[in-house]
């Protein structure tokens, strides 16, 4: 049985991407509310994502993370071409879009992360990521920092083992960055913790009364000893040397005694 796939030319996806229906119509009333229309003509809707994005970056560095939001929202809108424009657009065109679109969903990737929206911080930087692969030659150091920042995002969202293979990726393009490799150390870290924590939670649930105090008292003991020759060994050389000191007159003495016994037995 056939199915017929009906394409809505006129619809947008890029900010219903990461926002509901209110919340399309909320970025969308903000957008008009500060004065903004967007422009018909291409090269004017790319310019005005550039003023928008911009100024979004001012209000990241002024920590307004909300407004750096709604204006790289507003930003992602100018840019939300439909099926229908795509289409006419000329090669020169669709590169120059998607050259702008790279920057701005890492942009968008920091800020849901700084909102602690870890779920579209996510999603920011795979979509990045899946422009990096459809562009022939996209700039490796782009595609680092979208792997960085999802990496960042999973971290967030407690996915240590997906956010080290971004990391990982990442340091593979960008091999000298610091900043990358501290990440991936303090996933690793953070992984080796929530697996502790893990097996915490579940150790002795299923143990007796009787076998969790012998337990107990076998960690006890183990500690003990642990504690003891820890405490020895910072202690043996001033032990060795107490030692001496008390034990030198009674060695002496006994010397002393053993001679005088000898010359006794010699006459």
């Amino acid at each position: 049985m056939s199915h017929t796939q009906v394409w809505d030319i006129d619809e947008e996806k890029l900010l219903c991407h990461f926002c509901l229906e209110d919340e399309c119509k909320e970025v969308l009333s903000w957008f008009e509310e500060k004065g903004y229309k967007r422009p018909e003509v291409f090269s004017e809707r790319v310019a005005l994502s550039k003023s928008l994005r911009e100024a979004s970056n001012e209000r990241v560095k002024e920590a307004d993370i909300r407004e750096a939001m709604m204006l790289a929202l507003c930003s992602l809108h100018c840019l939300d071409f439909n099926k229908g424009q795509s289409v006419l657009h000329s090669e020169d065109e669709k590169t120059e879009a998607s050259d702008a679109i790279l920057p701005l969903l890492s942009n968008l990737s920091y800020i849901f992360l700084k909102r602690n929206d870890s779920h579209n911080s996510v999603r920011a930087a795979t979509l990045g990521l899946t422009y990096c692969d459809r562009k022939p030659g996209a700039p490796a150091p782009m595609r680092a920092k979208l792997l960085f920042r999802r990496g960042l995002g999973r971290c967030q969202a407690k996915d240590f083992e997906d956010a080290s293979a971004d990391f990982i990726g990442a340091a593979r393009i960008m091999p000298d960055d610091r900043e990358i490799r501290n990440a991936l150390e303090e996933c690793k870290a953070a992984a080796r913790k929530q697996s502790s924590d893990s097996h915490s939670k579940w150790r002795g649930m299923m143990t007796t009364g009787t076998d969790k105090l012998k337990a107990s008292a076998r960690r006890f003991y183990k500690r003990a000893r642990r504690q003891m020759r820890e405490a020895m060994a910072g202690m043996a050389e001033p032990l060795l040397f107490l030692a001496i000191v008390l034990l030198a007159p009674l060695i002496a003495g006994a010397v002393n005694f053993l001679l005088k016994w000898l010359k006794g037995k010699a006459r």
